[in-house]
């Protein structure tokens, strides 16, 4: 069975959609992409970091507003390396912040020089590192990292580089950036190109989890060896059939 490295924070979420009361779960990158991934068929290996993040998400029909009450501790090099052997076998690995120190350059380092590509969802890095409502913000292209995939949203890109075209994307120097576009699919922009690949556009009841479900499907097909192009094609497809199910 293909096996893909997951390493991020675990998270309580209170999640409130239209018309219903608060709910409290657990939740973040690593329920939602282990979930993504089992769905598949592959076999998620999990590293959750120290400390548990509790974030608030209200979900509305304009879009979701986002709190985070607490934040992680950070994954530090050290740490990582005490249990780095547990991604032995996992040729990719997804990196799902939540805030922004959740990834030390050294821990980015660290899984490159072990020969992990990585995929590093830079929603935590446009959050800050303090709790509090979420507001987007720049943040330094260095703290990405040697990483070979990102994914974002049109607001994580105008936060982080000033607006959301492909061109300004390419400026946080990443081969592969998965722009994601919630039920309306998503756009891979590449050095010299865009894929953008549809989906149907119905809105998801529960849109929690779909953007680490991407990135979980993009990895997985990664891992599979399908070239860029393919394998978001995959992640599309499979996020609306998750989603929509």
């Amino acid at each position: 069975m293909t096996r893909v490295g997951v390493l991020g924070p675990g998270t309580i979420d209170i999640i409130e959609l239209p018309g219903q009361e608060p709910v409290q779960r657990p939740g973040g990158t690593t329920l939602y992409a282990a979930r993504a991934l089992r769905f598949a068929g592959a076999e998620p290996v999990v590293i959750e970091t120290p400390g548990l993040v509790i974030s608030r998400l209200r979900h509305t029909e304009e879009g979701t507003v986002q709190a985070i009450d607490r934040v992680a501790e950070p994954a530090d090099p050290g740490w990582l390396a005490e249990r780095l052997d547990r991604f032995d076998g996992c040729s990719w690995v997804m990196l799902g912040g939540q805030t922004a120190d959740d990834f030390p350059a050294g821990t980015i380092a660290l899984l490159a020089e072990h020969g992990h590509r990585m995929l590093l969802d830079v929603q935590g890095l446009a959050r800050g590192n303090r709790p509090g409502p979420v507001e987007l913000r720049p943040f330094p292209i260095e703290a990405i990292g040697p990483v070979d995939a990102i994914k974002l949203n049109a607001a994580e890109a105008r936060a982080a580089v000033g607006g959301d075209t492909p061109d300004q994307v390419r400026r946080l120097g990443v081969a592969e950036a998965l722009f994601s576009r919630g039920p309306h699919g998503a756009l891979l922009i590449l050095p010299d190109r865009e894929v953008d690949v549809s989906a149907s556009g119905d809105t998801f009841s529960d849109p929690t989890g779909a953007g680490d479900s991407l990135a979980a499907f993009y990895s997985l097909a990664r891992t599979r060896n399908a070239e860029p192009e393919e394998a978001i094609r995959f992640a599309v497809e499979r996020v609306e059939r998750l989603y929509t199910a």
